[in-house]
């Protein structure tokens, strides 16, 4: 299986305050045969948390007004099946460690700026745990 078919058919919520931010994981995430949306702040993805489905959500941790910890909090509070979504830690902050973000309620985490590979990683554990076809293959 291909790095874009692990990952491919997944639906995936990008939310970062930082355009660019959110634009370069866009690509990563088209690359590897997904599908994204995105939320520019932990408020806007609330919102799109309670009325689609994802399959994995990438976290920004420092935004304004709502960080990625609140909302993650948030999310887990949340009914519905987004509430169990693996959501990853999104972060150039180097003074917390990995095991600090998943007591937090993170699934992963992720150094920024964040690689091809890290993203392609993260997507093929959740696709290979996932019952849905996978539809299409980029590349």
């Amino acid at each position: 299986m291909s790095p874009a078919q692990a990952a491919c058919g997944l639906t995936v919520l990008i939310v970062d305050d930082e355009p660019v931010n959110r634009l370069v994981l866009a690509r990563m995430v088209e690359l590897l045969g997904s599908r994204w949306i995105e939320a520019a702040s932990g408020h806007e993805a609330l919102e799109v948390l309670r009325d689609q489905a994802v399959d994995v959500v990438l976290m920004d941790i420092q935004m304004p007004r709502m960080n990625g910890i609140e909302t993650v909090e948030q999310l887990r509070a949340l009914p519905g099946p987004n509430r169990e979504a693996p959501v990853v830690a999104l972060t150039g902050d180097t003074t917390r460690h990995r095991r600090e973000y998943l007591q937090l309620g993170f699934d992963h985490y992720a150094n920024k700026p964040i690689s091809l590979a890290a993203v392609q990683s993260m997507l093929a554990a959740k696709r290979q745990i996932s019952t849905k076809p996978c539809l299409r293959a980029v590349g």
